[in-house]
């Protein structure tokens, strides 16, 4: 029974460093630490086995031998419960001054613990082909390799939140596992358990956790993006200084492809890239790979090797429609291994719209801007919380009734001191971090709750127009989110105009259609707004079932500036009346611009000429007041 048990872990712990050794290693931590650990309980199998033989072999002719033998072995015993409180500790404290102070500490304990077994005595005992030991020297082991293994389990538990979640539950299940094995075996010295259930606690880690599998791409042998976040994590610890470059390309694939290219592009960069001893090479995406350098002269010869990949690539493989590079020459701009690869992804989604290959470098002033946001990102989420998004309205005016008619919502925001912050600073934010549905929702519900609060529609408002992002327009959800809104405050969806931009109905055109079908047919109405920027074209306002467009303030100055320009607004103008739908001008800022609009035939006008947008109270003052000259025009037209 016992060299079957022992044989067995001798089995799994040579299969386990064979595996281990055909995958090349990041060195990290908890990898050296493992390592460390298995040759230990390797040794202590070793020492386990070797003592049986002794007492079998050589009690009658070197006894003092076999003492010394079997004494070892408790002696190992101890270090492999003191190396797996070191494993763990080396992922709670990886890299830090704290782990070598534990180190150091808990070796001058082992030492003492050995000292301790040395002096002691021990009995050998023998009954048929069961083997044992007993004694002061024995009782002595399971104290010390107990209190290890209580302080690791301790341990464990108290900086579960410092280290890996499944680490911690791996490690308490081996020390459970070998406490087991230890009584069975105190309580029934035939049984020589403790060796073999510490193997097999090991290759239990190795499986959960040290597996290199986990972190290496199948397909091209690099490493993958669990393997660079514990690695940068490991240069950060030990505060050694890198540079990290991020590489990546589009090669404009169809579904029909399905991966296939991108695969082979991979695997030829794979190949392709130089082998220097400190660099190393992580696969982050299908069409992405991070390379971390530790020496300046590798980082400056594979930036090199990189860009003739590029031209390898368009000539070889089909060409590659983009190509981006972003490279962290200093990555101690930042304190953390994870704001350098939230820095990083930052930087790839500012190149995101390049459509050439593009060089970024990532310094100080670049880190500000990313901080910025950030600190933007913080303000926004916070204001909405505590109710600080306002809503301010401008004021549109018809050309024919000669009275203002409907108005645009325009979306605000203050401070914590209450100052406002400009829209431009604060809504790109909202659209990159997914924020702007919840805030389209705050803006829509108090246009809702305002209009039928005011009742503005008594103050001859037939409308009022609410600006929709292009993340809204593509989100599937929203013609059934407004319309809760608009039931919950029990408004005629006859008093909302949506605007949509064309951007928009380019990026999530089927999307964008269903729930246009949705609101109209729910009675909500649809403006074409910013007509006249990017990429105008008139399709667009025969595809899009709007009742309404509004030329954008630039194109509608530029009709006082460009002869060329007043042709083209000329034509749209004429082109859009033939389609029976509305103009709103916007951006009217004189009494001659207006004048001029007016004579157009230009439907709606918009503009500081009339007012700027006005918050909720000023804008109510400000109907009120126009009702009351109107209705005093009115007065004096029928005397």
């Amino acid at each position: 029974m016992n060299i079957q048990a022992q044989m067995c872990g001798m089995i799994l712990l040579s299969i386990m460093i064979v595996f281990y050794a055909r995958y090349k290693s990041l060195r990290l931590g908890t990898q050296i630490a493992f390592q460390v650990l298995m040759a230990g309980m390797l040794l202590c199998i070793f020492f386990d086995m070797l003592s049986i033989f002794g007492i079998v072999r050589l009690m009658k002719y070197h006894r003092l031998l076999v003492y010394g033998i079997c004494k070892a072995y408790l002696m190992t015993i101890v270090l492999v419960a003191l190396l797996g409180f070191l494993y763990e500790c080396a992922d709670v404290y990886a890299g830090q001054k704290r782990f070598w102070r534990v180190t150091f500490f808990g070796c001058v304990a082992y030492l003492a613990e050995c000292i301790v077994i040395g002096s002691l005595s021990l009995g050998v005992y023998r009954m048929g082909r069961v083997v044992y030991t007993a004694g002061p020297a024995v009782l002595s082991t399971y104290v010390f390799a107990g209190s290890f293994i209580i302080s690791n389990i301790i341990f464990t538990i108290r900086k579960r939140r410092q280290g890996n979640p499944r680490r911690t539950n791996v490690i308490l299940l081996w020390m459970c596992l070998w406490c087991m094995a230890a009584v069975t075996q105190f309580l029934n010295n035939e049984l020589l358990l403790v060796g073999y259930a510490g193997a097999l606690g090991i290759l239990i880690i190795f499986f959960r956790l040290e597996n290199p599998e986990y972190l290496t791409d199948r397909v091209t042998g690099l490493y993958n993006h669990d393997a660079l976040l514990l690695y940068a994590k490991k240069l950060y610890n030990t505060e050694k200084e890198f540079s990290v470059m991020s590489v990546w390309w589009n090669l404009g694939l169809s579904q029909a492809d399905d991966g296939a290219r991108e695969q082979a592009v991979m695997q030829a960069f794979a190949k392709r890239l130089p082998k220097f001893a400190h660099t190393k090479v992580f696969k982050m995406a299908d069409d992405e790979v991070w390379l971390i350098f530790e020496s300046m002269e590798d980082a400056e010869n594979t930036v090199e090797k990189v860009r003739s990949f590029v031209e390898y690539g368009r000539r070889e493989l089909g060409g590659m429609a983009q190509t981006e590079y972003i490279y962290m020459p200093d990555t101690t701009l930042v304190s953390d291994y994870q704001e350098m690869v939230y820095l990083m992804q930052y930087a790839r989604w500012k190149s995101r719209d390049h459509g050439a290959s593009n060089f970024r470098r990532v310094d100080s002033e670049f880190l500000e801007q990313m901080r910025q946001e950030k600190r933007m990102e913080k303000m926004l989420e916070d204001a909405m919380q505590d109710d600080r998004i306002e809503v301010f309205y401008q004021p549109i005016f018809s050309t024919r009734e000669k009275k203002f008619v409907s108005a645009e919502a325009l979306v605000r925001m203050r401070d914590e001191e209450g100052k406002l912050v400009p829209p431009g600073a604060f809504i790109p934010v909202a659209e990159a971090n997914g924020k702007i549905l919840q805030l389209g929702e705050i803006v829509f519900d108090k246009v809702c709750r305002f209009f039928t609060r005011e009742s503005l529609e008594q103050y001859g408002l037939h409308y009022i127009e609410v600006n929709l992002s292009v993340i809204q327009c593509g989100y599937p959800e929203l013609a059934d989110d407004y319309i809760a809104i608009m039931e919950k405050h029990q408004i005629d969806p006859q008093y909302i105009n949506l605007e949509i931009t064309e951007s928009a109905s380019m990026a999530a055109k089927k999307t964008l259609l269903e729930n246009m079908r949705k609101l109209m047919e729910y009675g909500v109405y649809f403006s074409l707004d910013d007509f006249g920027t990017g990429q105008s074209n008139l399709n667009y306002i025969v595809d899009m079932p709007v009742n309404i467009v509004k030329f954008d303030r630039d194109m509608s100055q530029a009709f006082f500036r460009d002869e060329k320009a007043k042709y083209v607004i000329n034509a749209a103008m004429q082109m859009i009346h033939g389609m029976k739908l509305k103009i709103v001008s916007e951006g009217i800022e004189t009494k001659e611009q207006y004048l001029a609009m007016e004579e157009l035939a230009i439907d709606y006008i918009q503009g500081y000429y009339f007012s700027k947008p006005l918050p909720e109270m000023e804008f109510l003052a400000f109907l009120q007041e126009n009702e009351w000259r109107n209705a005093e025009a009115a007065g004096e037209a029928i005397s």
